[in-house]
């Protein structure tokens, strides 16, 4: 990594996503844990509406950092450099993914328990094709919009205090990765662990890989795969409600 040389924007931009968001955030949260039933058209205009937020602060975000002539690719909008490290962290994200998977939707009665812990707080998961369709379009926007705030850019700003040494550059992993999982606290505390652990190996192969690119498509994909499954989830034990409903 380089270190950066921050300016008046830089800190005005840090304290929005690392004070403002966090509040703004836990003052929702009760609200986002309650039992929320959503119509679906509602369910795809916040699909559309978080999606278009992401993409925008993205943008914001993308536009400080070019502020005073850093270059995107510095960023991290740059061909990723591939190594041993990288293809690490991206099998361990692999495992922990699958076995992530594996112990909630396994068996019959896995599934059945996945679906009552998420149906009190994922009222916003895609229940059909449709929804799906709308859901994928959020989960790029995330892909795309997170990574560049949380990782490329959150990173590099906190590196400017710590140093680029291997304990600096951990300590901004850690900070950007808790961070990053405490904004998704109304996923539950629980996932809030499983998404700090993941940001983590986010923040591995951004760091050795010199670029987002390839956690922006391992992140879309893990939001547009856990988003089918909630449509399979949905559609199989809604057909064993009407089975023993007849």
């Amino acid at each position: 990594m380089v270190l950066y040389e921050m300016h008046t924007w830089d800190h005005v931009m840090a304290v929005i996503i690392c004070v403002f968001a966090p509040i703004m955030a836990f003052t929702a949260r009760k609200i986002s844990t309650e039992e929320i039933k959503l119509l679906p058209k509602d369910k795809i205009r916040l699909y559309h509406s978080n999606g278009l937020l992401l993409i925008v602060f993205g943008l914001i975000v993308a536009t400080t950092w070019r502020l005073p002539n850093r270059t995107l690719a510095s960023l991290g909008l740059d061909w990723p450099v591939l190594n041993v490290y990288v293809f690490f962290f991206l099998t361990i994200v692999g495992i922990f993914y699958f076995f992530d998977i594996f112990f909630q939707y396994g068996s019959r009665r896995w599934r059945e328990r996945t679906y009552k812990e998420r149906h009190k707080v994922f009222s916003f998961v895609p229940v059909d094709k449709n929804e799906m369709l709308h859901f994928t379009f959020l989960a790029f926007a995330a892909g795309v919009g997170e990574e560049i705030i949380f990782r490329g850019y959150l990173i590099h700003y906190i590196t400017y205090w710590t140093g680029i040494s291997a304990s600096g550059i951990i300590v901004a992993c850690f900070f950007s990765s808790a961070l990053f999982a405490f904004l998704h606290g109304y996923q539950g505390v629980k996932s809030m662990f499983k998404i700090f652990f993941l940001a983590l190996m986010f923040c591995g192969i951004f760091v050795y890989s010199q670029s987002l690119w390839i956690v922006i498509l391992v992140h879309a994909f893990i939001d547009v795969f856990s988003g089918l499954i909630g449509v399979y989830l949905v559609r199989e034990l809604g057909e064993k409600q009407e089975e023993e409903g007849g």
